[in-house]
């Protein structure tokens, strides 16, 4: 089963970065999570894989369908997920936050 671990980033850090920032005065969020997903997905960074694979085991041992972590979590997922994955969930997701600067590509 192939997944789109872009998407998954961007799920990833869309929720995580909500719980940190207020949006921007026009309505979108302060930061593109699409855009800093597909910049994790490419950068190859040993961090980041280990957090995508510890957000993976995450999402299956709170029973969530492993089909759908690349799609837009509901409120349901991520309540789950806290419950299971803790403190190290957010451990996890801050390494993704913290991946985007490592990995990002100088335009």
């Amino acid at each position: 089963m192939a997944m789109n671990h872009a998407r998954i980033a961007a799920e990833a850090l869309r929720f995580r970065l909500g719980t940190l920032s207020e949006p921007s005065g026009n309505g979108n969020p302060a930061v593109d999570t699409s855009e800093a997903g597909e910049i994790l997905a490419a950068c190859g960074d040993p961090g980041v894989d280990s957090a995508l694979r510890m957000l993976g085991d995450t999402w299956r041992a709170a029973g969530l369908e492993p089909t759908t972590i690349d799609r837009p979590w509901t409120a349901g997922d991520t309540a789950r997920l806290r419950t299971v994955g803790g403190v190290k969930l957010f451990d996890t997701l801050d390494q993704l936050v913290t991946g985007v600067s490592r990995c990002r590509i100088p335009r």
